[in-house]
C-alpha cells in the first residue's frame, strides 16, 4: 500500500513535469523544476532496479546501482568479493555476468549505455581499484576470461562515446567494436583497452599502454600505441615482496 501511494505521488510529479501549462509553471521557478526533475529521475531509478533481475550468489558485495531501463540482468558468482562497485546502466536487455571467486577493489565502475550490451567476466579474475569497464552502444560486448589480473586505473571501453564523420560522404568513422580478453591475462596500471582490442591467453600488457589491436598469446606489449617487445613468456601471481 505504501509503495502504491509513493508511486501515485511520483506520477503526479511526472505529470507536472510533462504537461502544459504546468510544465511552464514549474520551469518558471528553477528550484521547483529541478526538484521535481530530481524526484522523477529517482523514481525512474527505483522502478528500473525493481525491474532488473539481480542474482547474487555472494554476500560479500558492496554495490551501488544506478539503473534506468528495462529487462536488464546482473549476475554475481559464488565467493566473489566486491569492496565498492558502481553499476551504471542506461538501456534495455543488458547483461552483466561476473564469475565465481572474483575480486573487485574500491571505486570500480561498470558502465553500460545502449540496448543488448553485455559484459562477461570469468572466474578468479581480479580488479584492483579505480577501473572502468564500459560497453556502450547497441550490442556492444566486453568479454574477459578466467584468472585475469587487472591492476589499477585501467579503462576498457567499446566506444568513443561521441561520433565523428567523413565530411564528403557523411559516413560515421568511429564505429563501436567489441573487446575480447582471453584467460590469464595481466593488465598493468594506467592501461587503456579500446574498441576492437583482442588480447590472447597469457599475455601481459605493460603500464601506460593503449591497446586497439590484437595481442598474441604469451606476449608482452608496451607503449602508446602498443608494440610487442617479447614473445613466448608466461607469468604468475606470486608476489615479489
Amino acid at each position: 500500500i505504501e509503495f502504491q501511494q509513493f508511486q501515485s505521488t511520483l506520477m503526479i510529479f511526472q505529470w507536472t513535469l510533462m504537461k502544459h501549462p504546468l510544465k511552464r509553471l514549474a520551469k518558471s521557478n528553477g528550484y521547483i523544476y529541478f526538484f521535481l526533475l530530481h524526484i522523477y529521475n529517482n523514481y525512474n531509478r527505483f522502478i528500473s532496479k525493481l525491474k532488473t533481475e539481480i542474482i547474487l550468489h555472494s554476500n560479500t558485495c558492496k554495490i551501488q546501482y544506478d539503473i534506468i531501463g528495462k529487462k536488464n540482468k546482473i549476475i554475481i558468482g559464488k565467493d566473489t568479493i566486491i569492496n565498492k562497485l558502481t553499476i551504471h546502466i542506461r538501456g534495455n536487455n543488458n547483461i552483466l555476468d561476473i564469475g565465481n571467486k572474483c575480486f573487485f577493489g574500491e571505486n570500480c565502475l561498470i558502465w553500460m549505455e545502449g540496448d543488448n550490451c553485455e559484459i562477461k567476466i570469468g572466474d578468479h579474475t581480479t580488479s584492483t581499484r579505480d577501473n572502468e569497464f564500459n560497453a556502450q552502444e547497441y550490442k556492444s560486448k566486453i568479454t574477459i576470461g578466467n584468472d585475469c589480473m587487472i591492476s589499477n586505473n585501467v579503462t576498457i571501453r567499446t566506444s568513443d562515446s561521441h561520433p565523428y564523420f567523413d565530411i564528403q560522404s557523411g559516413t560515421r568513422l568511429n564505429i563501436p567494436q567489441n573487446i575480447n580478453i582471453g584467460n590469464h591475462v595481466w593488465i598493468a596500471p594506467n592501461t587503456k583497452i579500446m574498441k576492437g582490442a583482442i588480447i590472447k591467453d597469457g599475455a601481459i600488457i605493460g603500464s601506460d599502454t593503449t591497446i586497439s589491436k590484437e595481442i598474441p598469446t604469451n606476449s608482452l606489449a608496451i607503449g602508446r600505441p602498443a608494440k610487442i617487445i617479447r614473445t613466448n613468456i608466461r607469468w604468475s601471481r606470486e608476489a615479489l615482496f
